[in-house]
């Protein structure tokens, strides 16, 4: 498998970050998710759009055009020979050169892993417990260490994803994940000014909810109000779009499944 590290084609036993990279270091950096089927890149201007808004927010430039990071992305996907998988693209302040730091670009490549066909469980965790960093606006920053201690306890439980909560008991998103309900033909989702991440999946998701007719409310979401819910979802670039559940709750999920073809549909047609 060969990755991108500033400028040069690896092999990946052969990819070496230096230990005085400052995302190394201190997490400080920013990183993109991306998937590609049939060697083409889903939603690259609005994974784009994110990277550069947060960027801004940290005070990080690079000398990267978007026209240059889009030929390293498909540059790589064609030297792999892969037709579908998952791309990850990093920036980090980089080495202190002088006075200066001089940034770092790194992208890594995968293919799809087994993605599961069945509703999936979930379990609603306290994020008060864990050290999540909850930055509003929301950046996709490199310090995910709360959410993976999460995602540690949660698969320990036997369930497959953590849904958080805050001190309030509103529903934020999940560890990796943005989560969904519906109810009465209504797609709820929390809203982004509780400190959660804008997922381009996410996006893409109300729009064909619209599309197919459903009302979408983006608002807070109580703890007490999950289990009235008629549907849920969870998603991200990597799964797309998987069906859940929680102890006690099931469903049908007729609109989850309208909502999950279309997004797939709109995926291999891009």
């Amino acid at each position: 498998m060969l990755y991108y590290i500033n400028g040069q084609y690896v092999r990946e036993e052969n990819a070496v970050i230096s230990f005085n990279d400052s995302g190394f270091l201190y997490g400080d950096g920013l990183f993109e998710t991306m998937r590609f089927d049939k060697q083409k890149i889903f939603s690259f201007q609005k994974h784009f759009k994110r990277l550069c808004y947060g960027l801004k927010i940290i005070d990080l430039k690079i000398n990267y055009t978007k026209v240059e990071i889009l030929d390293i992305l498909e540059n790589l996907i064609l030297k792999n020979n892969i037709q579908s998988g998952i791309l990850r693209l990093m920036v980090t302040r980089g080495k202190l050169n002088g006075k200066n730091y001089k940034p770092g670009l790194y992208v890594s490549i995968k293919p799809f892993y087994s993605i599961p066909s069945d509703p999936v469980k979930v379990i609603y965790l306290n994020e008060t417990n864990y050290p999540i960093i909850r930055f509003n606006p929301a950046i996709k920053s490199m310090n995910y260490l709360g959410n993976m201690l999460a995602k540690k306890d949660t698969k320990s439980q036997g369930a497959f994803e953590p849904v958080f909560y805050n001190k309030d008991s509103i529903i934020t998103e999940c560890a990796i994940r943005n989560i969904f309900y519906i109810k009465d033909n209504v797609l709820h989702t929390p809203q982004l000014d509780l400190g959660i991440l804008g997922g381009v999946m996410r996006e893409t998701i109300i729009e064909i909810a619209i599309s197919l007719g459903l009302e979408v409310q983006e608002r807070k979401i109580n703890l007490s109000e999950i289990n009235s819910m008629d549907e849920a979802f969870i998603s991200s670039t990597g799964i797309g779009l998987l069906t859940c559940y929680w102890e006690n709750w099931k469903s049908n999920y007729n609109l989850s499944f309208k909502i999950k073809k279309e997004l797939f549909n709109r995926i291999k047609s891009h």
